[in-house]
């Protein structure tokens, strides 16, 4: 409870501050980064001194509400914790104290999240978050930022509608709203009432985590938007759904539904990617794909399967903020790499987008090797194994397309005043993998290292690099369609993405 409260309290009084005495709004941020730091070492220590702790606040009977901290909170948490850091230090001050005050209540919103264990909270929290998230993106007042913000509002608060009508319908059949005794509540309970409740909240929390179908706001609001911004939305707010749907899995065994979902949103999303020509677009449609494999670790339901989701929640979090970070630095995230012998990129830009793709591509020791074998290892179904081949061979496509361009053909500059915080940011994404031997122990860490993961995972980039060379031309030609991403379009999408839900929920 103290480890919440701490980070929250820092969070909201450097909001408040920012906007009060904004000639201080760095100090006072940094500040609010010092508490929510400190709240998260407690949580550590209490989670290394007890395990899992579940705690309520409040006496108020079956609608209290409930906090844990487990492995996933403490990911998360500091997942938040080090984008906080590597932001603000990219920021340096640069920004009005209105944004100052935004980017601390956006970070409150999402703290909270790690802690939530309720249905309700979780419902406050995330929503939250979404209006927070819906200033940013239109914070400049740029046209297409604003048209992006308004097609998120209206496609989040619907979905948030969605979530609230399943929540009523979940409360109404199993009578509480804390996860844990509403999962001992609902234990044998099969009915449709409680299938179309999930449903609908499924359906929500999708919108908020980027899953395919549902994602159709997506690559114009991370694309369009400033870039601290487009990384804080890709690195640690769309985890906010996904945590969501990882408290929810407590409830029922969806497995099915989730590895479907997981396989459907990694190839899509690698697709799309990979028809995209400009660098912001690329990286907003690699975040959908990289969801798929948040979405396949949950459906494993093991305990194991769980923490390989997490893991993966923190990693990409962080590489895809040191990607969008290495581009924007450069001021080249919005232009097109078929003329890339006209850009040029500062050395530590180009250092970033290296680690950052070494590690999206999972190339050992880079930290997604970890998440992404340990995944491997849970897996027990043969085309979910074939999925994420396909998905990792799409990842490297798409990433040397983009390498090739702003790294290879590109001018490299000598000097940008973003050097130091994208150097450090590249410094800690570099070393990050060292998170996978402290939460699995060395044991199981150099077991990772076995020769069939090594094997795979280094010969996937070859692979990819191949069909690149012989195919580039080709996929150069093409450009994701447009038509999924229309607002109206989007809705209908949103729709048959909820029908596709029930069915596989009612079948399985």
């Amino acid at each position: 409870m103290i480890g919440l409260l701490a980070g929250v309290t820092s969070y909201i009084f450097a909001g408040i501050l920012s906007l009060l005495f904004s000639r201080y709004r760095y100090w006072f941020s940094l500040l609010g980064w010092l508490g929510a730091s400190s709240g998260l070492a407690w949580s550590v220590i209490l989670f290394r001194d007890s395990g899992p702790v579940i705690s309520s606040l409040g006496s108020w009977g079956k609608l209290g509400i409930d906090i844990k901290i487990d492995e996933t909170t403490l990911l998360f948490a500091s997942l938040v914790v080090a984008l906080n850091l590597f932001t603000l230090l990219y920021l340096r001050g640069r920004r009005e104290g209105t944004f100052y005050a935004l980017y601390n209540f956006l970070l409150t919103s999402v703290y909270s999240v790690a802690f939530a264990h309720d249905l309700f909270n979780l419902y406050v929290t995330i929503e939250f978050m979404s209006l927070v998230a819906i200033l940013l993106i239109g914070y400049e007042r740029k046209a297409y930022q604003i048209y992006a913000g308004a097609k998120y509002l209206l496609i989040s608060s619907l979905a948030m509608s969605l979530y609230l009508i399943g929540l009523g319908l979940v409360y109404r059949v199993g009578g509480y709203l804390r996860i844990g005794e509403l999962a001992r509540s609902l234990e044998g309970n099969t009915g449709f009432s409680l299938t179309l409740g999930l449903g609908l909240m499924v359906a929500g929390l999708a919108v908020k985590g980027g899953i395919f179908l549902f994602s159709m706001w997506l690559p114009d609001a991370h694309s369009y938007s400033e870039t601290v911004v487009s990384a804080l939305l890709s690195g640690m707010a769309i985890k906010s759904g996904l945590i969501g749907i990882i408290r929810l899995s407590e409830l029922v065994d969806w497995g099915q539904l989730l590895l479907v979902l997981g396989a459907v949103t990694g190839i899509m999303g690698a697709l799309f990617a990979l028809m995209s020509d400009r660098p912001k677009k690329v990286l907003a449609y690699s975040t959908i794909s990289q969801v798929g494999y948040i979405l396949l670790g949950i459906g494993t339901g093991t305990s194991a399967g769980i923490l390989a989701a997490s893991l993966h929640l923190l990693f990409h979090g962080l590489f895809k903020a040191l990607l969008f970070l290495s581009v924007g630095a450069a001021g080249v995230g919005g232009k097109d790499i078929s003329g890339a012998e006209d850009l040029s990129l500062p050395f530590t830009s180009k250092a970033g987008l290296l680690v950052g793709s070494l590690s999206i591509m999972a190339i050992p020791p880079f930290n997604k090797y970890f998440s992404k074998a340990l995944l491997a290892e849970q897996v027990n179904q043969e085309w979910v194994w074939l999925v994420m081949l396909a998905m990792g061979l799409g990842t490297a496509m798409y990433t040397l397309k983009l390498n090739w361009a702003l790294i290879v053909e590109s001018r490299t500059e000598e000097f940008s005043k973003n050097d130091p915080s994208v150097g450090a940011f590249t410094v800690a994404v570099a070393l990050s993998g060292f998170v996978a031997w402290v939460m699995l122990g060395t044991t199981n860490t150099v077991h990772l290292f076995a020769l069939n993961h090594l094997a795979v995972y280094i010969s996937i980039p070859l692979v990819g690099g191949l069909v690149l060379l012989g195919f580039g031309k080709r996929f150069s030609e093409l450009s994701p369609p447009s038509f999924p991403f229309k607002l109206d379009n989007a809705m209908i999408s949103l729709f048959f993405g909820f029908v596709l839900i029930e069915i596989i929920l009612l079948i399985v």
